[in-house]
């Protein structure tokens, strides 16, 4: 009797996790382990796809224990994470998980394609829901308050990176520019001219004289304006 109580005991005391379960407690750690990685990045909305979930239920004398670890502490949209799985404080197994963690975040998006040179403005983009896992920390996330210029090709409905965009220049390349010309005194002559090379207010760049035919090295100084000193 003793010996078919114990037993008994035993297994009410034993625990049993299903293989959803157990896919269920992943997945919630590692939402949980992503949100506060992408915290400073901006945030979002995690979803996660575990792509190779071991089969078979997971049984145990004590509590059961599950740790997911990672290589690194920085967020990663394809992991390859480490499930481990313990009885009470003893180890049992581990398997490894292949792990994408998808990030739904409102960002700057193409809403027509855009061309390399081509002005970012409310005709060809807005602010879209759409998934940037691979792309945190890279997107824009508000209408830009200075003017945007593409770098390169960019398809419709896909976000607006960083890097994908410059600032626009105060003065663009083969575009009419007034060229001041400024002596050291308050002479100031004033002609029409053509830009060479793109520049903002600061910059360096060659232009070209209309009237004199004549290239000179001037700084932009305004708006479709550079000076030369003379």
């Amino acid at each position: 009797l003793t010996i078919i109580l114990g037993t008994a005991l035993n297994a009410a005391l034993a625990q049993s996790m299903s293989e959803e379960e157990l896919k269920m407690h992943i997945i919630e750690q590692i939402k949980q382990q992503s949100q506060k990685q992408i915290e400073p990045l901006g945030g979002g909305e995690i979803q996660v796809k575990i792509l190779n979930m071991p089969q078979g239920d997971i049984k145990t004398k004590n509590e059961t224990v599950i740790k997911v670890e990672s290589n690194t502490n920085n967020f990663l949209y394809r992991d390859i994470k480490r499930v481990s799985i313990y009885d009470g404080n003893t180890f049992v197994k581990s398997f490894p998980i292949s792990v994408n963690t998808l990030v739904f975040r409102e960002v700057l998006c193409a809403t027509n394609p855009i061309v390399r040179d081509q002005n970012i403005s409310i005709s060809n983009s807005t602010l879209k829901k759409t998934q940037i896992g691979e792309y945190i920390g890279q997107t824009i996330d508000s209408n830009p308050k200075n003017a945007l210029v593409a770098t390169r090709n960019i398809p419709k409905d896909t976000p607006i990176l960083k890097h994908y965009v410059k600032s626009k220049p105060d003065v663009i390349k083969d575009s009419t520019i007034n060229i001041v010309f400024k002596s050291n005194g308050d002479l100031k002559i004033t002609v029409d001219g053509k830009a060479l090379k793109e520049g903002s207010i600061g910059d360096n760049i060659l232009v070209k004289s209309i009237k004199y035919n004549k290239v000179y090295r001037a700084t932009v100084s305004n708006k479709n304006e550079a000076t030369v000193r003379i």
